[in-house]
């Protein structure tokens, strides 16, 4: 936490910071993937606090949708073997069953990018029951792939 608060102290003084200043991970594709997820989840929580908390920039709801399926598209193979050594909260099973990882990935993207588009119409209840569904494939992979 406190790298994490001295990393972001810095950024936001324009100083350079050194991947170790943000990260005690040195492998980089668990680095790479948890980025990834940092950035949906971060757009998980802007979309909630516009649909559920009563922020008022429901015209938002589509650019944080997007964020989250252009993310996904850059997950590329940050499941290769090798990427189970290190920090991480994935469960050896990933590596063991990526058949199923694969198809929960597709549900996810494809639950992202009708998000995408029922947010467009700026319907809310559409776009809560999008958004909805969103979580659950996301949670789905996470029950039987990620530790708790």
């Amino acid at each position: 936490m406190k790298k994490t608060i001295l990393a972001l102290t810095l950024l936001a003084s324009g100083m350079a910071v050194s991947l170790p200043a943000l990260s005690d991970e040195s492998n980089p594709a668990i680095v790479h993937r948890q980025g990834i997820y940092q950035i949906a989840g971060g757009h998980m929580t802007a979309i909630k606090s516009i649909l559920f908390l009563g922020f008022d920039a429901p015209q938002d709801v589509t650019f944080h949708a997007q964020s989250i399926l252009d993310a996904f598209a850059h997950m590329g193979n940050s499941y290769p073997p090798g990427s189970d050594q290190g920090e991480t909260k994935a469960k050896p099973e990933i590596w063991q069953n990526f058949d199923k990882v694969k198809e929960l990935a597709k549900n996810t993207r494809e639950a992202a990018g009708k998000l995408v588009e029922v947010s467009k119409s700026g319907d809310k209840e559409a776009s809560m029951v999008a958004f909805k569904q969103l979580g659950g494939t996301c949670k789905a992979c996470h029950d039987d792939f990620r530790k708790k």
